[in-house]
């Protein structure tokens, strides 16, 4: 499988949807793994780290939601990561289902994005 990892949008939000060592376990397991430049930075992850854990360093979030076909974040999609999903693709993170607009959730399901 095709992974993205994309740098966060939100503000104040460091965290990233995967560490260095899930990019070493998933791609040993056979994956290709994407990661935005500077996606773990603010959670202490250098670039470096992740190409040595065997990820694939890309440089535009356009290109991760691109190649992967699941796209592994921590908060919710921005408006804009919204319009790069494409259909069928999988979306793991934290989405706030409940809450969310509604326009955000029909998108989804127009794109059959799991």
């Amino acid at each position: 499988m095709d992974i993205g990892v994309p740098r966060e949008r939100r503000e104040y939000e460091y965290r990233v949807g995967l560490p260095p060592a899930g990019v070493q376990l998933l791609t040993e397991a056979g994956h290709r793994v994407y990661v935005e430049h500077h996606a773990g930075l603010g959670a202490g992850f250098t670039d470096e780290d992740y190409v040595k854990a065997g990820g694939t360093l890309v440089y535009s979030t356009e290109e991760v939601y691109g190649r992967a076909q699941m796209v592994v974040k921590v908060s919710r999609p921005t408006a804009e990561e919204f319009d790069l999903l494409s259909e069928k693709q999988i979306l793991l993170g934290f989405l706030h289902l409940a809450v969310a607009q509604r326009s955000k959730v029909g998108s989804l399901l127009r794109k059959r994005v799991t």
